[in-house]
C-alpha cells in the first residue's frame, strides 16, 4: 500500500505543521516520510526527497504509484537499472527533463504531487483510468490533496454536504468524475493533471482514450495473449501476492495466467482466495472454481459467505469509506480482503474490469442490424440470450427498427400508447427517490440521463465500448475498492486495466468481442489451452441479487422504523413516499424488482450516516448544504 498527501500555503506562509490529525490517518498505508520546503509540505510512502546538492533547485515528489515501465523510463533517461530506486524518484527525473510533459512517459497506476521550488509550483497527475485516487481541497489561501477523503476531513476541511454528490447517491449512480459527497472536496479526473500556483489552480487533460488501428486479424489472439500475460506479470512482483478467484472467466484467466508465469520462473503457486455459497440456491460456481484450483495447483483458501448480510458492519464501513458509497456487495468483498490480510497476503490480483475492458461486444448486434445481416443477428442474439437466460427474440427484437416497415409500426404504436389509456409504471426508485427540492436544485433527472447508456440503434460497438470505459463509474469504483482494501492492509492490482491492454481491446472490431454467440470472444480465444474448457466456454455468471434480497428483507421492519423515526432528518434528501414504497416492495420477492431493492439499501445507509454524522456537520450549514 502507498499513499500521498500535500499541503501548499498559497499565501506564502511557511508550512510548519500539518493541521489536526490528517496525516495520522495515512499511517496504516505506510506514510512515514514528510518533507517541507517553504510554503509546502508533502508526505508519502513513496517519495523523492530534495537533492543533496543544495545548489540545485529542489524537487519533492509524494506519490501513490506502481509503474509498469520502469525499464523503459530508465533507458529514456540514460539511467542504469536500479531496482531499489523509488518510483517517485523516476517521476522526479522525468519531470526534471520533460517538465509537465512527464506524464506522457508514465505507464501504471499513479497519483502524485511534485513541488518545484524554482517555479514555485505544485504539479500533479492521476493515472489514465483513475486506479489511484486523488482528492483535493482548494481555497485562495490553501491547497491540500491526499489519497483519501478522510485525510482531508481530519485535516479540518469542512464536511458540508454537496447537493450533487448526495443527490447522485440517492439516485444510485455517480454522474461525474469531480464531485464528492462533500462540497469542499473534489476529485481529479483520470488522465488529468493539476498545476497549483499562488494565484491559480489549473486542471487539464493530458491523455484521452481514443481508438487505435488494430493489428491484422490473424494476430489478434496472440497479441491479446501477450498483452494480458504482460499485464499479469508486472503485477506479480511482490512475493506476498495472492489472487481472487471466483470460477468466472475473468478471475480464472488471471489466476491461470499467473500460474503459467510462475511455473516459467520456478515460483511457487500464488495463494487463491474465494468466497463460497454452498448453501445458497443457484450458486453454480463451485465446480468451475475447483477445476481452476486443481489446474493451477493453487493453495486455496475459502471463505463461506452464505450468511452475508448487506448491512453487516455498517458503521465500520461508513468510517472506512469516509461517508456514503455506492457498492451493493461491498460487504462480501470487504470480508474477503480482511481474510487475506489475516493470512499475510499484502496484494491481490483482481479480475475487476474484465467485462468493461474486454467488452461483451453487444454493440455488434446494432452493427449487424444496420448491415441487414439478419441471420447473423439471430445467431449472435441466441448466444446472448443463453447468457442472460432470456429468449432470442427478446434480444433481437429491439434491433429490428432497421426494417422500415417494423419501424413505422412501432412509431405508430408508441404514439398510441402515449394516450390517456397508458398505465403509469410507478416510481423508478432512482431519480424519483430524490427529494423534490433537492432534485430541482441539482437537475438530477437530466444529470442522470446524461450518463445513461445510449439506446440508439445506430451506436457501434466501439462507441458503446468507449462510453463504458470513460464513464464516471469507473474511477468511482476504484476509489471504493482502494479504501476497502486499504482498511484490511491490502493493495488491489487490476491486470485488465493495464493501459496497453485497454488500448488494444478498444481498437478491436466487434467480431473479436462477440463471435459465435460468445461474448468477450478474444479473451476466450486467448485462454485456449490455459483455462479448463468448461470455464473458458462458460456463459453463465452467479447472480448475487437473490442473496442480497434475502439479506435486505430481514431488515424491512427496521428500515420502516428508520423512515418513521428520522423523517425530519431524511426529508431534505428523500422523497419519503417513494422511500416507503421501496421498502414495501421488499416483501414481494423477485416480483418487486431490483431498483426498489437497491433503493432500500441506499435508504438504510443514508439514515445511519445522517444519524452518526449529525453532530459533525457545521452549525452554519443546513441539511442540504445551504447556509442558514
Amino acid at each position: 500500500m502507498t499513499a500521498f498527501a500535500a499541503l501548499f500555503h498559497r499565501d506564502g506562509r511557511p508550512a510548519d505543521r500539518w493541521p489536526n490529525s490528517g496525516l495520522a490517518s495515512l499511517r496504516q498505508r505506510g506514510v512515514s516520510h514528510v518533507a517541507r520546503n517553504g510554503p509546502v509540505m508533502l508526505a508519502g510512502t513513496d517519495m523523492e526527497a530534495p537533492y543533496p546538492d543544495t545548489a540545485r533547485p529542489v524537487l519533492i515528489v509524494a506519490a501513490d504509484v506502481r509503474l509498469d515501465n520502469r525499464t523503459e523510463i530508465e533507458s529514456r533517461l540514460g539511467l542504469p537499472p536500479y531496482p531499489h530506486l523509488p518510483d517517485a524518484s523516476l517521476i522526479a527525473a522525468l519531470y526534471d527533463q520533460y517538465g509537465q510533459d512527464c506524464t506522457a512517459y508514465l505507464l501504471g497506476d499513479f497519483a502524485f504531487l511534485l513541488w518545484d521550488e524554482k517555479e514555485r509550483t505544485l504539479f500533479g497527475a492521476r493515472d489514465h483510468s483513475g486506479v489511484r485516487p486523488f482528492y483535493y481541497h482548494s481555497t485562495p489561501r490553501l491547497f491540500m490533496a491526499a489519497t483519501t477523503i478522510g485525510t482531508l476531513l481530519q485535516s479540518g476541511v469542512s464536511p458540508a454536504i454537496d447537493d450533487a454528490g448526495i443527490a447522485d447517491f440517492v439516485a444510485g449512480a455517480v454522474a461525474d468524475t469531480t464531485s464528492t459527497l462533500y462540497r469542499h472536496i473534489r476529485r481529479l479526473p483520470p488522465g488529468h493533471n493539476i498545476l497549483v500556483t499562488e494565484g491559480d489552480v489549473r486542471i487539464q487533460r493530458y491523455w484521452e482514450l481514443t481508438p487505435q488501428a488494430p493489428p491484422p486479424e490473424k494476430d489478434w489472439t496472440d497479441h491479446f495473449r501477450h498483452l494480458f500475460e504482460q499485464a499479469v506479470a508486472c503485477r506479480m512482483a511482490d512475493a506476498s501476492t495472492g489472487v481472487l478467484l471466483s470460477g468466472g472467466l475473468d478471475s480464472s484467466s488471471i489466476a491461470m495466467t499467473a500460474s503459467r508465469i510462475g511455473e516459467a520462473h520456478d515460483r511457487p503457486p500464488l495463494p487463491s482466495l474465494s468466497m463460497t455459497f454452498d448453501a445458497t440456491p443457484g450458486w453454480s460456481d463451485g465446480p468451475f472454481l475447483q477445476s481452476v484450483v486443481q489446474a493451477g495447483r493453487f493453495p486455496a483458501q475459502y471463505l463461506p459467505s452464505d450468511d452475508h448480510d448487506p448491512l453487516r458492519d455498517i458503521d465500520t464501513t461508513l468510517d472506512e469509506q469516509a461517508g456514503l458509497y455506492l457498492a451493493y456487495n461491498h460487504g462480501a468483498s470487504r470480508r474477503l480482503y480482511h481474510h487475506a490480510g489475516r493470512a499475510g497476503i499484502t496484494s491481490l490480483l483482481d479480475g475487476h474490469g474484465g467485462d468493461e475492458v474486454v467488452s461483451h461486444g453487444f454493440g455488434r448486434l446494432n452493427e449487424l442490424a444496420m448491415a441487414h445481416r439478419w441471420a447473423s443477428l439471430w445467431r449472435e442474439s441466441n448466444g446472448v440470450a443463453r447468457l442472460f437466460g432470456g429468449s432470442t427474440w427478446h434480444v433481437a427484437a429491439p434491433h429490428l427498427d432497421h426494417v422500415m416497415a417494423i419501424r413505422k409500426i412501432r412509431q405508430r404504436w408508441r404514439r398510441m400508447s402515449g394516450s390517456s389509456l397508458a398505465v403509469s409504471p410507478g416510481p423508478d426508485f432512482t431519480t424519483a427517490l430524490v427529494a423534490p427540492d433537492l432534485a430541482r436544485r441539482t437537475a438530477i433527472r437530466a444529470r442522470q440521463e446524461a450518463i445513461a447508456p445510449s439506446r440508439s440503434a445506430y451506436q457501434t460497438e466501439q462507441q458503446r465500448h468507449l462510453a463504458i470505459l470513460t464513464g464516471p463509474h469507473q474511477p468511482y469504483a476504484f476509489e471504493i475498492l482502494d479504501r476497502a482494501a486499504a482498511a484490511a492492509g491490502i493493495e488491489l492490482l487490476f491486470p485488465f486495466y493495464d493501459r496497453r491492454l485497454v488500448d488494444f481491446c478498444l481498437s478491436l472490431p466487434s467480431n473479436a468481442k462477440l463471435a459465435k454467440g460468445y461474448p468477450r470472444a478474444i479473451l476466450r480465444d486467448a485462454m485456449a489451452g490455459t483455462l479448463p474448457e468448461p470455464v473458458r466456454l462458460r456463459r453463465d455468471k452467479f447472480d448475487f441479487t437473490g442473496q442480497f434480497r434475502a439479506g435486505m428483507a430481514r431488515h424491512r421492519t427496521h428500515l420502516q422504523s428508520v423512515l418513521d423515526g428520522q423523517a425530519d432528518m431524511l426529508a431534505p434528501y428523500l422523497d419519503l413516499s417513494v422511500a416507503r414504497a421501496a421498502i414495501a416492495r421488499l416483501d414481494q420477492g423477485d416480483a418487486g424488482g431490483t431498483t426498489p431493492l437497491f433503493a432500500a439499501w441506499r435508504i438504510a445507509l443514508l439514515g445511519r450516516w445522517l444519524a452518526r454524522s449529525a453532530d459533525s456537520i457545521p452549525e452554519t450549514v443546513s441539511a442540504c448544504g445551504r447556509t442558514r
